[in-house]
């Protein structure tokens, strides 16, 4: 059987920069980009590098867009993208020196869904779904997100993730 197909992310973003627009934006900025669940979480401080990530995955901002078409979600990620994600951010360690040791599952809906299933290729159907890991050190913070298609869709149903 092949492996699944996969989008895969990076964002490199130095602290100091998120800090600062996360000063200037306040509490409307944080609303914009994270969700209301994400911002009582840590994937809330650092949604805006990761989301970044999610969103050079799916092959950048479609039309209709929004920043909560990423969601993190307290549902694992499918157990075969574990082994996966955790070879990607070792090699990203390897080359930034910066472990990744926080992360979590995403849902990814509306128009990056729909971006990630025709970047997916052909036969690539169900939900879109993702895993993302996260570290930061020596003033900069490095996300890495991979996006997959997960189960299918029931026909008539609209596409989501637990």
């Amino acid at each position: 059987m092949n492996p699944p197909a996969v989008l895969v992310g990076v964002d490199i973003v130095e602290a100091g920069r998120l800090a600062r627009a996360a000063d200037r934006g306040g509490e409307l900025l944080a609303r914009h980009v994270a969700t209301a669940a994400e911002r009582r979480t840590e994937a809330g401080r650092v949604a805006f590098s990761v989301k970044e990530s999610l969103i050079k995955a799916v092959g950048g901002r479609p039309p209709g867009f929004t920043w909560h078409d990423f969601e993190a979600v307290a549902a694992p990620a499918a157990a075969w993208t574990m082994p996966l994600l955790d070879e990607a951010a070792d090699e990203l360690t390897a080359s930034t020196g910066l472990p990744l040791t926080a992360g979590t599952a995403y849902a990814v809906r509306g128009a990056s869904a729909g971006a990630a299933l025709l970047r997916l290729g052909p036969g690539a159907q169900g939900t879109v779904e993702a895993a993302a890991r996260w570290g930061e050190g020596g003033g900069v913070l490095v996300s890495l997100a991979i996006v997959y298609a997960g189960a299918p869709v029931a026909q008539g149903k609209e596409s989501s993730c637990p």
